[in-house]
């Protein structure tokens, strides 16, 4: 839980539209790995989905999406 606290709040650092997005992506996770349990009927590790989304998530909303978001709404563009 303390990775995932850390990159929520590195996330929040930079911007709330990140955060969301890295909130939303280990939520999904969490979802992910419950699904996985009831198919396979055996334990399975809770962090590697959830990390693995919220660090893809981070990287392309920081580095990708947030900057688009800002060019578009800058230029009054939408989609």
């Amino acid at each position: 839980f303390i990775f995932y606290s850390v990159l929520v709040g590195r996330a929040a650092m930079y911007s709330l539209f990140t955060m969301f997005c890295c909130y939303f992506a280990i939520i999904q996770g969490l979802i992910v790995t419950l699904m996985m349990l009831g198919f396979y009927k055996k334990a399975l590790p809770a962090l590697p989905v959830s990390i693995f989304l919220g660090v893809i998530t981070y990287v392309l909303s920081r580095f990708f999406l947030e900057p688009l978001v800002m060019q578009m709404t800058t230029h009054l563009l939408m989609f």
